[in-house]
């Protein structure tokens, strides 16, 4: 009968020592003080969006390759000045030359000598604009320019100082929040804070089944820990 005394204060005690509420967690520790966890978050738009467009051309004729790559370069550009995005916002890659005869080692000689390819990197705040020139891509095909790859688009959210003394005040109130409901049922009242830690602010994807830089909506979140006394 001891130990089944013994094993019900021994469970009371954890129903006592901590709480679950929504986004508030409180613990009680051994010096009649409380530590809570509050957390917040916050929907946002990611204000900036970077995307890699690369192409390639290869012939005998070095000039001519050339010149194929700057037709399909300069098509490019223009497909995505036709959708918003400013001729500043793009930014030519370098251009790398290979020829196939300069390597002892190819064994085949029936192809093209030479293969040159660049490319455009995009840094724009107009997601609008790279949004629609993503779903045209097909115009670029119709036009004769097939890209080798294309890297994104990826978006960030650069403002993330701006919303974060916001999101912390929301998460420090809902630690206060739960001391509050904890001292409430233990009969005792919040004192003073005796340490207060903040974790680092996450940057989520809207959607799991996408990585958060594929995705232009995004959620801040962050958690706080906070001891307060208890009177």
């Amino acid at each position: 009968m001891s130990r089944l005394i013994e094993s019900g204060i021994w469970a009371a005690g954890v129903v006592l020592a901590g709480y679950v509420l929504g986004s508030q967690i409180a613990t009680l520790t051994s010096d009649s003080s409380v530590q809570v966890r509050g957390s917040a978050e916050m929907p946002v738009v990611a204000d900036l969006a970077t995307w890699s467009l690369s192409v390639s051309s290869s012939g005998n004729d070095l000039s001519e390759v050339q010149k194929q790559l700057s037709g399909d370069l300069a098509k490019i550009r223009a497909f995505l000045e036709k959708h918003g995005i400013p001729a500043a916002d793009v930014e030519m890659q370098s251009l790398s030359v290979s020829d196939a005869r300069a390597n002892q080692y190819n064994s085949n000689t029936g192809g093209d000598r030479y293969v040159v390819s660049g490319g455009v990197s995009v840094r724009t705040a107009n997601l609008e604009g790279i949004a629609k020139a993503k779903n045209g891509l097909d115009e670029l095909l119709g036009q004769g320019v097939v890209l080798t790859s294309s890297y994104g688009p990826n978006y960030a959210f650069t403002k993330l100082n701006d919303a974060k003394l916001d999101l912390v005040s929301r998460a420090t109130a809902e630690a206060y929040k739960a001391a509050e409901q904890f001292a409430k049922d233990s009969n005792s009242r919040v004192g003073g804070i005796k340490r207060a830690t903040q974790g680092s602010v996450q940057i989520l994807g809207r959607d799991s089944y996408l990585s958060e830089s594929e995705q232009a909506n995004k959620i801040l979140r962050v958690v706080t820990t906070v001891d307060y006394t208890l009177n």
